[in-house]
């Protein structure tokens, strides 16, 4: 399971994808205010307070879907492993892995203690890539170093991938995942049914 650290990460971001490019502006200046501003919506809708489980889950699912290129980030969890894995392999892991970010991440929101998020520069890509640089404050504590890949994809921005302290989110899960195949005779099967059982694993856990 990843550090704590992306916990305010991902709690920002989920609820960016409802800001489409400013007309005016160049899609730097755009990136960067929709991290900006649309962070803060995030943390309104998933700190507020009396929040069941069931309507904590159901937003954060929601944003995410709106926020995350899933697909995409799904795609390069699995690395090396997505062209060995079959169309029904696939059609079950993308879903999967949804639910297991989610299982994991929705409960921990419950831990939110006042991180103060500040957008800094943002800089574009020579393959169209929008990296925004941004600073997250503890209540007297470090300042945690984050950068968000964001694409522009139907009007929209999507976010694909989180780098704290220069480790890609993306990258991660690449490894875990790929250890948890190799452990399993290098079948993608054998990490579905890891992702099966460690994500119903969280639900009764989170239900409990």
């Amino acid at each position: 399971m990843l550090s704590r650290r992306l916990l305010l990460p991902v709690l920002l971001v989920v609820g960016m994808a409802a800001a489409a490019p400013a007309a005016n502006a160049g899609p730097a200046e755009d990136a960067a205010k929709f991290i900006d501003d649309f962070g803060h919506r995030a943390i309104q809708a998933l700190t507020a307070e009396n929040l069941s489980d069931q309507e904590l889950t159901k937003r954060f699912r929601a944003l995410f879907e709106e926020g995350f290129d899933i697909p995409f980030i799904a795609r390069s969890a699995l690395g090396r492993f997505w062209p060995r894995a079959s169309a029904q392999e696939r059609a079950e892991y993308i879903p999967l892995f949804e639910d297991y970010i989610i299982e994991i991440y929705a409960s921990q929101f419950r831990q939110y203690s006042g991180e103060m998020f500040e957008a800094q520069e943002a800089r574009v890509s020579a393959e169209g890539a929008i990296f925004v640089a941004s600073d997250v404050m503890q209540p007297d504590g470090p300042v945690t170093k984050l950068e968000w890949v964001v694409v522009p994809v139907d009007g929209k921005f999507k976010i694909r991938d989180i780098k704290i302290e220069g480790v890609s989110m993306i990258t991660t899960y690449r490894d875990q995942f790929a250890n948890e195949i190799l452990q399993r005779n290098g079948k993608v099967a054998g990490l579905i049914d890891a992702l099966r059982e460690k994500t119903a694993s969280l639900h009764t856990a989170g239900s409990g």
